[in-house]
């Protein structure tokens, strides 16, 4: 499985919202590995979703001059900073990775 199977981004993005909403790592862990169940199985699925997070959309980025207005509407419309989003990533690839080695379906 490559990371930009269907499967691995959608485990992915699931593991990084997790995080980015508040979630530990035991749930996001417990509702990656239900879906991942619900898939099948898939062999492979956790290692290149550990990838798909590299490749998962950022947001488009923005000139210095405007960042100030830009956190000021994520703010009034509810949306995490970048770096929320950034950290949620980083955990949820980490997350993957030993979920790849625990499971023992890597490759």
């Amino acid at each position: 499985m490559t990371p930009i199977d269907p499967i691995a981004q959608g485990l992915a993005t699931m593991a990084s919202a997790g995080f980015e909403f508040g979630g530990d790592s035991d749930q996001v862990a417990h509702d990656v590995r239900t879906m991942w169940e619900q898939l099948g199985r898939p062999h492979g699925a956790f290692e290149a979703a550990a990838h798909a997070i590299a490749v998962l959309p950022q947001r488009p980025e923005v000139p210095v001059a405007d960042q100030a207005r830009r956190r000021e509407l994520e703010r009034a419309f509810g949306i995490n900073p970048v770096e929320i989003e950034l950290a949620a990533a980083m955990s949820a690839r980490e997350l993957l990775e030993a979920m790849a080695r625990t499971c023992g379906v890597s490759g």
